[in-house]
Protein backbone atom coordinates (compact mmCIF):
# COMPACT_ATOMS: atom_id res chain seq x y z
CA UNK A 1 0.00 0.00 0.00
CA UNK A 2 0.69 3.17 -0.84
CA UNK A 3 1.81 6.23 1.69
CA UNK A 4 -1.03 8.42 0.30
CA UNK A 5 -3.23 5.30 0.61
CA UNK A 6 -2.82 4.69 3.88
CA UNK A 7 -3.03 8.65 4.29
CA UNK A 8 -6.34 9.12 3.40
CA UNK A 9 -7.44 5.72 4.96
CA UNK A 10 -6.67 6.99 8.73
CA UNK A 11 -8.15 10.22 7.62
CA UNK A 12 -10.97 8.32 6.62
CA UNK A 13 -10.84 6.29 9.83
CA UNK A 14 -10.52 9.77 11.89
CA UNK A 15 -13.53 11.25 9.94
CA UNK A 16 -15.98 8.17 10.62
CA UNK A 17 -14.54 8.10 14.42
CA UNK A 18 -15.89 11.63 14.77
CA UNK A 19 -18.87 11.26 12.97
CA UNK A 20 -19.69 8.32 15.42
CA UNK A 21 -18.63 10.87 18.59
CA UNK A 22 -21.15 13.08 17.04
CA UNK A 23 -23.71 11.35 16.40
CA UNK A 24 -23.20 9.33 20.09
CA UNK A 25 -23.31 13.21 21.79
CA UNK A 26 -26.17 13.98 19.83
CA UNK A 27 -28.49 10.60 21.29
CA UNK A 28 -26.87 11.76 24.41
CA UNK A 29 -28.37 14.99 24.45
CA UNK A 30 -31.67 13.94 23.11
CA UNK A 31 -31.74 11.56 26.24
CA UNK A 32 -31.23 14.08 28.51
CA UNK A 33 -34.05 16.66 26.60
CA UNK A 34 -36.12 13.76 26.30
CA UNK A 35 -35.94 13.23 30.62
CA UNK A 36 -36.85 17.01 31.04
CA UNK A 37 -39.85 16.51 28.74
CA UNK A 38 -41.08 13.76 30.18
CA UNK A 39 -40.50 15.41 33.83
CA UNK A 40 -42.17 18.92 32.44
CA UNK A 41 -45.11 16.04 30.96
CA UNK A 42 -45.57 14.46 34.48
CA UNK A 43 -45.91 18.33 35.97
CA UNK A 44 -48.55 19.12 32.89
CA UNK A 45 -50.64 15.97 33.46
CA UNK A 46 -50.69 16.43 37.02
CA UNK A 47 -52.00 20.00 36.63
CA UNK A 48 -54.44 18.94 34.34
CA UNK A 49 -55.83 16.72 36.92
CA UNK A 50 -56.32 19.09 39.48
CA UNK A 51 -57.99 21.76 36.77
CA UNK A 52 -60.24 18.31 36.63
CA UNK A 53 -61.06 18.10 39.65
CA UNK A 54 -61.72 21.55 40.10
CA UNK A 55 -63.84 21.71 36.69
CA UNK A 56 -66.29 18.85 38.36
CA UNK A 57 -66.61 20.67 41.72
CA UNK A 58 -67.70 23.58 39.97
CA UNK A 59 -69.88 21.54 37.88
CA UNK A 60 -71.46 19.80 41.23
CA UNK A 61 -71.69 22.73 42.45
CA UNK A 62 -73.62 24.73 39.68
CA UNK A 63 -76.11 21.35 39.05
CA UNK A 64 -77.05 21.35 42.98
CA UNK A 65 -78.02 24.80 42.73
CA UNK A 66 -79.40 24.93 39.26
CA UNK A 67 -81.73 21.56 40.64
CA UNK A 68 -82.17 24.05 44.10
CA UNK A 69 -83.20 27.24 42.26
CA UNK A 70 -85.31 25.36 39.86
CA UNK A 71 -87.41 23.62 42.62
CA UNK A 72 -87.70 27.08 44.85
CA UNK A 73 -88.96 28.78 41.35
CA UNK A 74 -91.61 26.02 40.17
CA UNK A 75 -93.03 26.26 44.31
CA UNK A 76 -92.50 30.06 44.10
CA UNK A 77 -94.81 29.84 40.42
CA UNK A 78 -97.12 27.31 42.55
CA UNK A 79 -98.31 28.98 45.01
CA UNK A 80 -98.85 32.05 42.64
CA UNK A 81 -100.86 30.11 40.40
CA UNK A 82 -102.81 28.80 43.25
CA UNK A 83 -103.61 32.17 44.52
CA UNK A 84 -104.58 33.77 41.27
CA UNK A 85 -106.84 30.55 40.85
CA UNK A 86 -108.50 30.89 43.87
CA UNK A 87 -107.39 27.56 45.88
CA UNK A 88 -104.62 29.25 48.10
CA UNK A 89 -104.48 32.37 49.93
CA UNK A 90 -101.31 35.42 50.25
CA UNK A 91 -101.63 35.17 54.25
CA UNK A 92 -99.32 38.41 55.43
CA UNK A 93 -98.26 39.42 59.05
CA UNK A 94 -99.30 42.63 59.13
CA UNK A 95 -99.40 45.00 62.10
CA UNK A 96 -101.38 48.46 61.80
CA UNK A 97 -100.33 50.95 64.66
CA UNK A 98 -102.72 53.14 66.24
CA UNK A 99 -101.78 56.64 66.50
CA UNK A 100 -103.34 59.17 68.63
CA UNK A 101 -105.01 61.88 66.08
CA UNK A 102 -107.79 64.36 66.19
CA UNK A 103 -109.75 61.55 64.68
CA UNK A 104 -112.22 59.31 66.05
CA UNK A 105 -111.27 56.16 66.60
CA UNK A 106 -114.09 53.37 66.82
CA UNK A 107 -115.06 52.28 69.83
CA UNK A 108 -112.87 49.37 71.52
CA UNK A 109 -115.58 46.40 71.46
CA UNK A 110 -115.36 47.00 67.39
CA UNK A 111 -112.96 45.71 64.97
CA UNK A 112 -112.90 46.53 60.93
CA UNK A 113 -114.90 44.25 59.38
CA UNK A 114 -112.91 44.68 56.03
CA UNK A 115 -109.80 42.08 55.70
CA UNK A 116 -106.42 43.66 54.38
CA UNK A 117 -106.42 42.42 50.87
CA UNK A 118 -103.11 42.83 48.31
CA UNK A 119 -104.26 44.44 44.83
CA UNK A 120 -103.98 42.30 42.33
CA UNK A 121 -100.57 43.81 41.31
CA UNK A 122 -99.56 44.28 44.38
CA UNK A 123 -100.12 40.09 44.53
CA UNK A 124 -97.95 39.71 41.11
CA UNK A 125 -95.10 41.98 42.52
CA UNK A 126 -94.59 40.15 45.53
CA UNK A 127 -94.56 36.91 43.63
CA UNK A 128 -92.12 38.62 41.67
CA UNK A 129 -89.87 40.05 44.28
CA UNK A 130 -90.01 36.36 45.88
CA UNK A 131 -88.77 34.72 43.00
CA UNK A 132 -85.44 37.39 42.89
CA UNK A 133 -85.15 36.65 46.36
CA UNK A 134 -85.01 33.02 45.85
CA UNK A 135 -82.88 33.46 42.86
CA UNK A 136 -79.97 35.82 44.41
CA UNK A 137 -79.65 33.19 47.21
CA UNK A 138 -79.39 30.59 45.05
CA UNK A 139 -76.24 32.66 43.69
CA UNK A 140 -74.85 33.53 47.04
CA UNK A 141 -75.00 30.30 48.40
CA UNK A 142 -73.16 28.98 45.42
CA UNK A 143 -70.68 31.13 45.35
CA UNK A 144 -70.55 30.49 49.28
CA UNK A 145 -69.78 27.14 48.25
CA UNK A 146 -67.74 28.01 45.19
CA UNK A 147 -65.42 30.36 47.45
CA UNK A 148 -65.28 27.42 50.08
CA UNK A 149 -64.81 24.06 48.23
CA UNK A 150 -62.95 25.53 45.35
CA UNK A 151 -60.88 29.08 45.69
CA UNK A 152 -59.78 27.93 49.51
CA UNK A 153 -58.93 24.44 48.84
CA UNK A 154 -56.10 25.09 46.77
Amino acid sequence: MSTRFKFILVIAVIAIFALLITILLDIKNTYLELGSIRTELSQVKAEFTKYQTLVQKVNDIDTKFTQELTRAKAENNKLYNNVINGIGRLHLNAQQNNLQTNQQTSPSGMDDANTCELTGEARQNYYLLRDDIITKDAMILGLQEYIKNVCLAE
